[in-house]
């Protein structure tokens, strides 16, 4: 049988050249078990490359090492009359036969190296491997009445929900504003020390999940019990410094039981980063996505992950950072948070505003972000009123720097600071 198809699909593409090319990026020497039909595959793939046309009597020359390969081709190039089958068809089945093999082969060699490796360095591999078996395969061109289709689709989607046609970030002028977090996109939130750009990022995935996005937080500063206890400082309305504390009255313990109920089912998940590399990070994003259906990564914060490269500065280690989290946000189709410091020289802005030049190892940053915003708070540099003459106490401003999609503007929120928590101005 394999055989059979193996031949079939040689001659549809010594038949049919131009399915050579409308399936190209399907095709791989692979897909041949036989080793002369990988040879002959192997030599049209390189005709065709080079912009020939299929050439019996060239072919019978080049590959005459094989033997009774003049019968070879003709059998080749005439059993496409025999059958019906469409190229596709051919392709689908051998590609089908060698992600089996593929994945049979796997886990023998881990059988096999079992011992020999951590365990770690198995899951790792195993993990990566298998986001690639259908790595490729969606690309090539697309015809204009296939994006017009796709277009009609998701504006009758987002006709569905008017105005939020992304993961809700829980402040509604925000989301008026954003329309929501759109997959593949790299938010980058940006604050300096102190002005609540963790507790606002972590807002964002809290809220998302509420909505049913499973989300996951990185946590490469705090442990899970801080972030932990952020949450239900936020969701009670108990001073947090109470519950790190454990100084509670009665009433307070009955509403923090009354809000773990809700809090341990929704789809949040914490990583306290037991490593700082960039791969540790990709690779657990890749699980997550395959074993919990992440839709939100939060990645609290940049310039904490390492990818050291000698003669790389820092600057350049950051970028690739950002980089790598961009590609992974369209690779797997879902949204990136991701933290940023800011340089010191916020503090000789006017007013200490943040803008774009202040992000620390700014470089790519900047360019692989979709959107960048800032969390200012005027009141924590002593400034009473804003630039309309309105009082800044216990007021954030959320600034949207850059909005590949969205554009520039600000939002203002309401700021608790005993509470570490955003809410809506009324």
């Amino acid at each position: 049988m394999k055989d059979n198809v193996e031949q079939l699909l040689l001659s549809k593409l010594i038949n049919k050249r131009e399915d050579y090319f409308n399936y190209n990026e399907l095709l791989s020497p692979i897909l041949f078990e036989t080793p002369v039909y990988r040879r002959i595959y192997e030599w049209i793939d390189k005709q065709y490359q080079n912009g020939n046309k299929f050439d019996l009597l060239q072919a019978a020359l080049d590959l005459k090492d094989i033997e009774l390969i003049d019968y070879t081709l003709a059998n080749c190039m005439n059993s496409d009359e025999s059958y019906a089958h469409e190229t596709l068809t051919c392709i689908t089945f051998l590609k089908n036969r060698a992600k089996k093999s593929f994945i049979k082969d796997l886990c023998q060699g881990v059988l096999l190296e079992l011992n020999d490796k951590e365990i770690d360095e198995h899951i790792h591999s195993m993990e990566k491997s298998i986001m690639e078996i259908n790595r490729g395969e969606q690309g090539g061109i697309i015809e204009m009445k296939e994006h017009l289709r796709n277009a009609i689709r998701l504006i009758e989607k987002n006709s569905l929900s008017p105005g939020l046609s992304g993961i809700p970030s829980g402040f509604t002028s925000i989301d008026k504003f954003t329309g929501g977090w759109q997959p593949q996109d790299l938010i980058i939130v940006g604050g300096a020390s102190s002005m609540g750009k963790t507790s606002f990022a972590l807002a964002l995935a809290y809220n998302a999940a509420m909505q049913g996005n499973s989300s996951v937080v990185f946590s490469y500063e705090m442990s899970s019990n801080q972030l932990i206890s952020r949450i239900l400082s936020s969701h009670t309305g108990i001073d947090n410094r109470y519950l790190i504390k454990g100084t509670l009255t009665d009433e307070e313990w009955r509403t923090i039981h009354q809000a773990t109920g809700v809090i341990e089912n929704i789809p949040l998940y914490v990583d306290e980063c037991n490593s700082t590399s960039l791969r540790y990070l990709l690779n657990k994003v890749r699980q997550y996505v395959i074993t919990k259906g992440i839709k939100l990564v939060m990645v609290d914060y940049l310039q904490l992950v390492s990818n050291s490269v000698k003669g790389r500065s820092r600057e350049q280690e950051v970028s690739i950072i950002a980089r790598s989290l961009k590609n992974l946000a369209k690779e797997l189709n879902i949204t990136v948070i991701a933290l940023s410091q800011l340089s010191r020289g916020v503090e000789r802005n006017e007013g200490c505003r943040p803008m774009l030049s202040n992000l620390r190892e700014s470089g790519e940053i900047e360019q692989a972000a979709d959107a960048v915003v800032f969390v200012y708070r005027p009141e924590y540099y002593g400034f009473e009123q804003d630039q309309n003459g309105m009082s800044t106490e216990g007021r954030a401003e959320i600034i949207f720097a850059k909005g590949r999609n969205i554009g520039i503007g600000s939002k203002w929120l309401k700021w608790i600071n005993y509470l570490t928590k955003f809410e809506e101005l009324t």
